[in-house]
């Protein structure tokens, strides 16, 4: 006969081999509820965005990224955010990942406006909804084309460099060749100068084109070009803000300030700075929180399968895009108070931080 004691014993060891199953049965089905929580939480609530950035050199698409985060997160969305760093290689693996990670929209600002279309038709395979934001992706068919009326500002910026110098030797110093918006600014530009040009008003001295909108050509541009017609030029476009600087670093380093007028694009603070102490002719607003939010709700337009409301359309080189367009305003000296300071784009102690505060 078993004693007492290793009758106990065995009890015990019974007993405390069956909680620990309880436990571990317990812990398991724990496990599975989570799980399944956590999925059904997502497929219900939650709109999965990945919103892909060809850059994040210029501030605006630093405003770009954080004014469509918040946003999103404020309508219960959830966004994954890459920037490509100027390579559509790395963009095309980025967008890759957003949708093995299972995106339910794709935002994306492309950084070549041709290779990008390998990343579209990969989500498009995936029934993935696209908005193509700012910059056109061609021959891709996107759901959407989001941007500014790109030739507007074009137009815009050759009007007012047009009043402030209606003669002279004209330089231009256009955009990256591989985004789409570079041809529809020159457009607009054209559309200005071409009649005044063509009756003898303007000469046209020269043009250019700058990967990857890189500042640096932009100087070796306007300096080569100063170099050569010196006395002739009176006027440069520049198709954004940073090249405009990179001009009127050139204008500066050949001892010609004050006898060229420069007009640029995208408000950026520097660019306000400039123009609040006479240094560049004007810029153009185009108020990134209004682009930003017009994304949030096309993607839960686009997620609900709703119809977008826009009359308008462009040609992506081989499909008619829906192309909805917000405005864009002219800012000089004159209206920096009312533009850009007003709307909160930029405090007015920091745009007149080397200049005199104007009177009240």
């Amino acid at each position: 006969m078993e004693s007492e004691d290793s009758c106990m014993g065995n009890a015990c060891t019974r007993r405390l081999a069956l909680i620990l199953i309880i436990m571990l049965l317990l812990s398991l089905l724990a496990c599975d509820t989570n799980n399944v929580a956590e999925q059904s939480g997502q497929s219900k609530n939650n709109i999965l965005v990945g919103f892909s950035l060809a850059t994040l050199k210029e501030d605006r698409w630093l405003r770009d990224r954080d004014i469509f985060f918040a946003k999103a997160k404020q309508e219960g969305m959830e966004v994954i955010v890459s920037n490509a760093n100027n390579d559509s290689k790395l963009q095309y693996q980025q967008v890759q990942d957003m949708v093995d990670r299972g995106i339910d929209i794709l935002v994306i600002a492309p950084h070549d406006r041709n290779d990008a279309a390998r990343a579209v038709t990969l989500a498009q395979q995936r029934g993935i909804p696209i908005i193509s934001y700012d910059r056109l992706v061609c021959n891709a068919n996107v759901d959407v084309y989001l941007s500014f009326d790109n030739v507007l500002v074009g137009e815009i910026m050759a009007e007012r460099l047009l009043k402030a110098v209606p003669s002279g030797g004209y330089l231009i110093i256009n955009g990256s060749p591989d985004d789409h918006n570079s041809e529809m600014f020159r457009q607009g530009y054209m559309n200005i100068l071409q009649p005044a040009i063509d009756n003898g008003q303007i000469e046209l001295l020269d043009e250019t084109w700058v990967q990857n909108w890189t500042r640096e050509l932009a100087f070796n541009f306007a300096y080569q070009m100063l170099q050569k017609h010196r006395n002739n030029v009176k006027g440069i476009i520049a198709a954004n803000d940073s090249l405009a600087w990179g001009a009127i670093d050139a204008i500066s380093e050949l001892g010609l300030s004050g006898q060229i007028e420069v007009v640029g694009m995208d408000a950026d603070l520097a660019a306000c700075q400039r123009i609040a102490e006479g240094v560049q002719l004007m810029t153009v607003y185009k108020p990134i929180k209004s682009l930003a939010e017009e994304a949030v709700k096309l993607c839960k337009l686009l997620y609900g399968k709703e119809k977008v409301d826009s009359k308008r359309t462009i040609y992506d080189g081989k499909y008619d895009v829906t192309y909805v367009a917000v405005g864009v305003v002219a800012v000089t000296g004159e209206n920096l108070k009312d533009t850009v300071i007003q709307d909160g784009f930029h405090l007015e102690e920091d745009v007149y931080r080397k200049a005199k505060m104007p009177s009240e």
